[in-house]
């Protein structure tokens, strides 16, 4: 039983990604300029970049595993963070009253994604792309492109809202119990549940579903609603994190959320990979980027666009090669 589990483990793209991952800390580490990168200041703030990531990382991987793609999370993760902080340092609102609305907002701005996509039949590429240039323009109209702080001045909710993105917990980042508890809560969805296995069975093919009696509908609906979701979530954490909420940051995390998803087994024409896999990703993703910057240190943030794009470029090539192979097998 166990040779069965080690052998089914061993053949996974996961596994396959976290040896990458170990081998390139151990590369970056033993560089002459390396050695602070596993210093604990460096890998707290590796851990919680991780963790930021890895949070609106796994509802793209849920959307990705449903046959579709969103590219307003990005965006939506800004306009969150701008929202929330609104609601806490100009509307006087609670922690948690600001909370909860960015989270209810979020989840409907992915059901009417899935609306969209399903009632007219559109494409999703098309519907998130326009959001996410809404959520962009939105956001900074709402600003008049000027950072919110939230302060002890301007929210009595100031402190409590700043633990969430900075704090710490038994010395790890706050971020990380998140990201753990948004992961286990995702995978049995995934894993265990019907709804996990309708989300599978659309994403490898959507007229079979819908022939067997699945609403496709619900099961956009709840891919993408959840992929919003934790945009919004991420939106907070991040806002949490910078003390403010910033118009039109976030721009271009999508970016990072796709190719996290596809690095570890997501597939783009959807029906495969796992949340877990996004993880992992999002792990190896900042790994590299904090890499750069320990080993080149001057202008390592210009490189952070030629990574990723690299990766997905990488990626789509290998996924595309993978789908050759098991149709000539067959």
């Amino acid at each position: 039983m166990f040779g069965y589990w080690a052998g089914r483990i061993l053949r996974t793209r996961e596994f396959g990604v976290v040896v990458v991952l170990v081998l390139l800390v151990l590369f970056i580490s033993s560089t002459e300029k390396g050695e602070a990168f596993l210093g604990p200041i460096s890998l707290q703030n590796l851990s919680r970049q991780i963790a930021l990531l890895g949070v609106f990382a796994i509802g793209e991987a849920v959307v990705i595993i449903a046959g579709g793609i969103d590219l307003s999370v990005g965006t939506l993760i800004g306009f969150s963070g701008v929202l929330c902080t609104w609601l806490l340092a100009r509307a006087g609102w609670s922690l948690g009253a600001s909370i909860l609305a960015v989270l209810a907002f979020s989840a409907a701005i992915g059901v009417v994604h899935a609306l969209l996509i399903n009632r007219f039949r559109l494409l999703p590429f098309i519907v998130t792309l326009g959001s996410l240039f809404i959520f962009l323009s939105v956001g900074q109209l709402m600003t008049n492109n000027v950072p919110i702080p939230v302060s002890p001045q301007d929210s009595p909710y100031s402190e409590a809202f700043q633990f969430l993105g900075n704090g710490k917990i038994w010395n790890v980042p706050v971020p990380v119990y998140i990201l753990l508890a948004v992961l286990v809560l995702v995978s049995v969805l995934m894993h265990f549940t019907v709804i996990g296995r309708h989300i599978y069975a659309l994403g490898n093919n959507e007229e079979a579903t819908r022939l067997s009696g699945i609403s496709v509908l619900r099961t956009q609906m709840i891919a993408y609603g959840l992929c919003s979701l934790l945009a919004g979530l991420a939106g907070i954490l991040y806002a949490s994190y910078q003390r403010q909420g910033i118009p039109g940051s976030g721009l271009s995390y999508e970016l990072k959320a796709i190719a996290a998803a596809v690095v570890s087994g997501c597939s783009l024409s959807g029906g495969q990979g796992t949340v877990i896999g996004a993880v992992i990703g999002a792990g190896l993703l900042n790994v590299i980027l904090s890499g750069i910057s320990f080993v080149i240190q001057q202008g390592a943030s210009n490189w952070e666009g030629t990574v990723v794009g690299t990766i997905l470029l990488i990626t789509a090539v290998l996924n595309r090669l993978q789908q050759q192979w098991m149709a000539g097998r067959k």
